[in-house]
């Protein structure tokens, strides 16, 4: 995990700047999931937190916010609050005393975990009514042009696939190859294709889905951790051939002008210990 936070962390003020959000309506869900459950909404931890995108979110709710990562270097970076605070350390140390969280938070990082040992780790720090939500999500996808689509997952899979890291394939996969030890497991995909094990629901609005300039897609496709390793052996950039490879399928010279609907499918994970 090392290598991974050290290419991740190469740029992280672009990393902040372009990396995707994700909706309202998917912090509702783990909002609804954790209050039916009976939980309380005083301390929430976000795990590989990054540069605090979701823990700056989850501090509109929450008393109190611990935002975790490997790379200081990324914290450095991080989105200051008042009730938000940035440590250092692994999913599979927290610095929490027992029975001290309400709620834990993972978006994009869970198929790094050993993921026996987190869960281990987040029972023995969370409440008995303590919610685990897990987010992860695959290529994006240019909505409404399959054979831009398919540029996208041809530079991911073949151009830059020897360079990913591993884990990337439980991603991918949106974890349904990483067991969940709880009975009380709930999944969310969404667009509607990504659920193709019909083993969950489909999110009544998209989990990640944005509009953006071409331009800044190509900002975005950026900040994967492959380009990164990729660049370190190439000097000619596969991501500004494709974009321009794109903006002929978009029939656009302008890329920093023509707007485009971006959807990842993702998955939402939501659980109680037991």
């Amino acid at each position: 995990m090392s290598n991974l936070t050290d290419h991740l962390s190469d740029n992280p003020p672009q990393y902040r700047s372009f990396r995707p959000v994700y909706s309202k309506a998917t912090y509702d869900l783990i909002y609804d999931y954790h209050k039916q459950k009976g939980g309380l909404f005083n301390v929430a931890v976000d795990i590989g937190t990054g540069t605090g995108q979701v823990a700056t979110e989850l501090a509109q709710t929450f008393s109190h916010v611990h935002g975790t990562d490997l790379s200081e270097k990324m914290l450095e970076s991080a989105v200051k609050g008042p009730n938000i605070d940035y440590q250092a350390c692994s999913a599979e140390k927290l610095p929490f005393d027992d029975n001290s969280v309400d709620v834990i938070t993972t978006a994009q990082a869970f198929h790094w975990f050993k993921h026996d040992d987190f869960f281990k780790e987040a029972k023995r720090v969370l409440k008995p009514q303590g919610t685990i939500a897990i987010i992860g999500y695959a290529f994006a996808r240019i909505k409404g042009s399959r054979n831009a689509s398919e540029l996208v997952e041809k530079l991911g899979l073949e151009t830059l696939g020897d360079y990913w890291d591993q884990g990337r394939v439980l991603v991918d996969n949106l974890y349904r190859d990483i067991p969940i030890p709880y009975a009380n497991t709930d999944y969310y995909f969404s667009p509607e294709d990504a659920d193709i094990t019909n083993i969950g629901k489909i999110t009544p609005k998209p989990i990640m889905e944005q509009d953006m300039s071409l331009e800044t897609f190509r900002s975005y496709i950026k900040t994967w951790s492959a380009y990164a390793n990729y660049m370190k052996d190439h000097t000619e950039d596969p991501v500004d051939k494709m974009i321009e490879d794109m903006a002929v399928l978009l029939k656009t010279n302008k890329p920093e002008e023509h707007q485009i609907t971006v959807e990842w499918p993702a998955v939402l994970i939501l659980t109680t210990p037991e």
